[in-house]
């Protein structure tokens, strides 16, 4: 061993941090979504909130610049026809789209707040060592303070 890391070492530690901060954020949930409309934001994701077994709710704000579509946006019509829409839901820090997310038939459970199915990065559950490591760093992040 003459002391060198190989780039494939450093590309494997790099992952492995990735899949780390993914299970932190509950699996990109905790960073927020952005939803995209023809290659442009419409709408940002904050502030997850679990409502029902598999459905999130999600603060909306939307951000398009189109007086028509944003208030297409606030309608249940519009949310029905999000596939033929052709919306991405992409995570804000990774920024990776979820394939599967959809929005409820009822996408408003309150007043701002958008409901979704599916809105998760899929990259498997941790290992009991995976555990270990995610303690380790939230013990060291609380002792950094």
């Amino acid at each position: 061993m003459n002391g060198v890391v190989s780039p494939f070492e450093v590309m494997r530690l790099h992952r492995y941090a990735r899949r780390l901060r993914i299970w932190e954020t509950n699996y990109g949930r905790d960073c927020g979504w952005v939803i995209e409309r023809q290659g442009k934001a419409i709408a940002i994701l904050t502030e997850p909130r679990w409502e029902e077994m598999f459905w999130d709710s999600y603060r909306m704000e939307i951000v398009a610049g189109d007086g028509e579509l944003r208030a297409q946006m606030l309608t249940k019509e519009f949310w029905a026809r999000a596939e033929s829409e052709g919306l991405l839901w992409r995570n804000r820090e990774f920024a990776e789209i979820a394939e599967y997310a959809f929005p409820a038939l009822s996408p408003f459970p309150e007043p701002g707040r958008l409901m979704t199915r599916g809105l998760s990065l899929a990259i498997g559950d941790p290992y009991p060592w995976d555990r270990i490591v995610l303690w380790m760093r939230s013990w060291f992040r609380r002792w950094r303070g």
